[in-house]
């Protein structure tokens, strides 16, 4: 495990980078970010040290699935209660709150569901890793998904003044596929754009459909992605250099349930980027699944 690098007692890979601490009311997320990344870290460098042996290997690495889905299924009770009694406190049940303690409350809420969502992000990841994860296809109107999605998220988009404009090239009605799926993917794709686009900024999604396929790329007026950092994308836990000084810093889980998802579909996922002149993220997916 030679290529760990040792901090305050603890192994950290100096290749996988986290945002800053994000402030007192977002250490427990931090916190738990940390012992995962750390956990993951160590489990994959013992893979490999055990590239020699393919069968130990493969135990590990379903060790390591099996360990994140009974860590993340023994965290989401108590998580849920701490959010549930945030919310009802904070809508002031037992009495009136002064602005400070609906401050916190609020921050605590706020911080719980975050966390939730890394851990959600993870069970669906050890699944696909673990091969415990299928497709339930069926046929659904694609033009309602975006109109889902739209209602989703514009409030994040109108909040930093950010434009999304909508293009679609041919006529789109409907495709057969996993729908939950599908929109996780088409969400988490225009959250990564919002995310990263300044303010004022623009995000462009265009939508074009064949004989066989859907095709939909993303692109944003971000900072845009290194050559380097663009082979570490898809990691799972990745936190990219450029987004070091990030107030709120994300999972690094986003792009890597966008990417397990396509291929599961059949598909295939593209980044383009350059430094100064943002991000297109495109994905083609078949039109039918078995």
């Amino acid at each position: 495990m030679g290529f760990l690098a040792k901090d305050s007692g603890q192994y950290k890979d100096p290749h996988t980078k986290i945002g800053r601490s994000p402030g007192d009311e977002n250490r427990l997320i931090y916190s738990v970010f940390e012992q995962i990344r750390i956990g993951i870290a160590i489990v994959d460098a013992e893979n490999m040290c055990l590239k020699v042996n393919p069968l130990r290997a493969e135990d590990a690495n379903r060790a390591k699935s099996n360990f994140l889905a009974s860590m993340s299924h023994e965290l989401r009770t108590p998580l849920n209660s701490i959010i549930g009694f945030a919310d009802v406190v904070r809508e002031k049940t037992f009495g009136p709150l002064n602005d400070r303690q609906a401050k916190y409350l609020n921050n605590i809420s706020i911080s719980g569901k975050h966390l939730l969502k890394l851990i959600d992000d993870i069970l669906d990841l050890s699944k696909v890793e673990t091969g415990k994860m299928e497709l339930n296809p069926y046929e659904f109107s694609v033009p309602k998904i975006f109109e889902e999605i739209k209602m989703t998220l514009a409030p994040l988009a109108l909040k930093r003044n950010i434009k999304i404009v909508w293009k679609t090239k041919g006529e789109l009605k409907s495709i057969r596929a996993d729908r939950t799926k599908f929109k996780q993917i088409l969400y988490n794709l225009i959250d990564n754009a919002i995310k990263f686009t300044p303010e004022n900024g623009l995000i462009k999604i265009d939508t074009g459909i064949s004989k066989k396929s859907i095709s939909i790329s993303v692109t944003d007026s971000g900072p845009g992605i290194s050559i380097d950092d663009q082979k570490k994308l898809f990691e799972p836990f990745t936190q990219l250099g450029k987004f070091e000084s990030r107030e709120q810093p994300g999972t690094g889980m986003g792009l890597v349930i966008v990417k397990k998802y396509v291929e599961m579909h059949g598909g295939t996922v593209r980044v383009e980027s350059k430094i100064g002149t943002g991000s297109k993220f495109s994905i083609i997916i078949p039109l039918t699944q078995e």
